[in-house]
């Protein structure tokens, strides 16, 4: 009987999906989680606890406190929330959809054959438009510290 030998063998072709997958957006930040209904959940009612009054057209003050100094908008997607910035002197009838100053998604989900995970990409961002990469860390530091704490 002839069996092939482990060199013969071919390797599994990669899973370009799953490789580039950092790439879009780019992705600034994953975490393996236990359940990505559970962190889809944590993450809306973390934003909105947070930075729903600043949302809301509330006072910047309200984020002060933690380093953030870009106006934020949110919203809510099946899977997580959506963040936009909206600096000073944005036009107060602008749709968030408009929205073009960049922003953070964070996105729970569960790949098929993988592990559930929560990403955190950048979105939304324009044509010339600088990072906010202050703003980008002030918001992923506080859901890290919250996160830690939460233990979900």
């Amino acid at each position: 009987v002839d069996e092939p030998s482990p060199a013969e063998a071919s390797p599994a072709p990669p899973a370009w999906r799953e490789l580039l997958l950092p790439f879009i957006g780019p992705e600034v930040w994953r975490v393996q989680v236990e359940s990505a209904t559970r962190a889809a959940i944590f993450a809306q009612g973390w934003a909105e606890e947070w930075f729903g009054t600043a949302s809301e057209g509330g006072s910047l003050k309200d984020t002060l406190r933690f380093g953030l100094k870009t106006p934020v908008q949110l919203r809510s997607t099946p899977a997580g929330v959506i963040f936009k910035f909206r600096p000073l002197g944005t036009p107060s009838g602008r749709a968030f959809e408009d929205l073009d100053e960049g922003g953070l998604e964070f996105v729970a989900e569960q790949p098929v054959g993988g592990s559930p995970r929560v990403r955190v990409k950048r979105v939304s961002y324009g044509w010339k438009v600088i990072i906010k990469e202050n703003s980008e860390r002030a918001i992923l530091q506080k859901f890290k510290e919250d996160w830690a704490v939460a233990n979900v």
